[in-house]
């Protein structure tokens, strides 16, 4: 296995051990299917598989996602849905869609002003005056605190057939906090390591471009309707009319 195949496993194997109530998001993207009565739906950022695999039992899905390896764990999932390998901001289909969800505060990642804005031209460009985006943003980045290196967990791997130590470390930044996920491979000693940067929420800086790029606001639900994650913000957005 190679190292990217390894850091999509370990993606999986990470998101089992550490998501859990974040997995309420499910159920609130299963009623704005009902509510908008949405039979195509995009999932931008859809790694491997999370929320669009469910989300596919009552619609047809299409996800899209950067990562080869982490799309190819989705397809060997769920073979019913249609998988783009591409960057967002390279998106050229012309198939418009009646849902387009960015889960998991998919917008923050990697996301400064420039990319925001190219991001938002992008989502004007892929949707129709129909179209409802729904898109997750988390305020949480903007008061977690600097670590250095902590270990986490350690757990059996079945897939590698072997134990698995997990470390976490973060540094922040002006604008953005940097993670850092050490998986260590106990019988070889060997690690790889995921680094991911994530934007703060900066609601004036959104608002502006959201409404730059012709798309207007219908509501802000603060968390998926339970307890814990008041610092979700879900933004509902379509063409402005």
């Amino acid at each position: 296995m190679n190292k990217k195949d390894l850091l999509a496993l370990m993606y999986d194997f990470y998101n089992l051990h550490t998501l859990k109530g974040q997995n309420d998001d499910i159920n609130y993207y299963l009623h704005q299917i009902e509510e908008n009565n949405a039979k195509e739906i995009l999932v931008v950022g859809a790694g491997t598989g999370r929320v669009a695999i469910p989300l596919s039992k009552h619609s047809v899905v299409t996800a899209l996602d950067f990562d080869k390896e982490r799309l190819v764990r989705l397809k060997n999932k769920e073979k019913n849905i249609n998988t783009i390998c591409v960057n967002f901001l390279d998106y050229n289909e012309l198939k418009k869609y009646d849902l387009i969800i960015i889960p998991y505060s998919t917008l923050q990642f990697d996301n400064n002003k420039k990319k925001l804005t190219q991001f938002f031209k992008k989502l004007y460009e892929v949707m129709d005056d129909n179209t409802i985006v729904i898109f997750d943003i988390s305020e949480s980045f903007n008061t977690k605190i600097e670590k250095n290196k902590e270990f986490l967990f350690k757990d059996y791997c079945n897939e590698i057939n072997d134990e698995v130590e997990v470390f976490y470390s973060s540094k922040r930044f002006k604008d953005y906090i940097e993670f850092n996920i050490e998986y260590k491979i106990c019988s070889t000693n060997n690690s790889v390591i995921e680094c991911e940067k994530y934007y703060y929420y900066d609601k004036k800086l959104l608002l502006d471009v959201i409404k730059n790029n012709n798309l207007e606001v219908l509501k802000i639900d603060d968390g998926y309707g339970k307890e814990g994650f008041k610092h979700k913000h879900l933004y509902h957005c379509r063409r402005t009319k």
